[in-house]
């Protein structure tokens, strides 16, 4: 993919890094016997850094980080 332009699209950015944290932990949840618990927990954790790391800047945080539990 082409990265994205030095200035602005920060969002764009942090999103793109929650997605590349969550590809090798999904690719390693499917060496699993059961890899779907595996599978739950790495989004989970992954959304949870992502909207940590939104929380941490002055713009309008992704709607899904003001959901709480299985919201």
């Amino acid at each position: 993919a082409p990265p994205l332009p030095p200035s602005a699209f920060a969002h764009l950015r942090r999103q793109a890094a929650a997605l590349a944290a969550l590809h090798p932990r999904l690719s390693a949840c499917c060496l699993l016997r059961h890899p779907l618990p595996c599978a739950r927990r790495a989004w989970t954790d992954v959304l949870d850094d992502f909207c940590t790391d939104e929380f941490g800047v002055k713009t309008r945080q992704f709607h899904c980080c003001r959901q709480e539990g299985a919201a």
